[in-house]
């Protein structure tokens, strides 16, 4: 009796996957399934999460299925060898639709092209190297300017000396 609460679990989803399947006569549970079943731990309750081909009627499953709970509950216990069936309540189980984004996400990360600082900050976007460049650059252009304005404060002297 290693796993009794398991193995109860796994018993209660395959014969709860029989009764929607086969002996509910409806339309909307020919494409029905349990994905997940979560048992109290005393067996008075019983979540049941259940999932639909078409994603777009998995709503309307649950409610069905909660509508009907008490027939099916009844056959439940009719299979079941424990001394309590649990009270059955049914989820609808977006977990496929949850990991059907996730995936179209992670697809659309990985295959997309990088997005660079220069997508970001556009064409004026300058690599610091580029920026360190630019500013060498402007301290070159600023000093051979001085030098240049110095020699001609310089010559403009010598001028006037010699006009004296």
């Amino acid at each position: 009796m290693a796993d009794k609460k398991g193995r109860v679990h796994a018993i209660i989803q395959k014969n709860l996957s029989e009764i929607i399947i086969h002996q509910l006569k409806d339309p909307i549970t020919e494409f029905a399934s349990i994905t997940h079943v979560d048992v109290t731990s005393d067996y008075s309750y019983c979540n049941v999460y259940v999932s639909h081909l078409d994603s777009t009627r998995i709503d309307e499953l649950a409610q069905y299925l909660n509508k009907r709970k008490g027939f099916i509950r009844t056959r439940l216990a009719a299979t079941l060898d424990i001394f309590k069936t649990p009270d059955l309540i049914f989820h609808a189980d977006k977990g496929y639709d949850k990991m059907a984004e996730m995936d179209a996400l992670i697809d659309n990360a990985v295959n997309k092209k990088p997005k660079t600082l220069k997508d970001v900050y556009g064409k004026n976007y300058k690599t610091p190297e580029q920026k360190e460049a630019e500013k060498q650059r402007r301290a070159e252009r600023k000093a051979l300017k001085e030098a240049q304005e110095k020699k001609a404060k310089k010559t403009t002297r010598t001028s006037k000396k010699k006009q004296a």
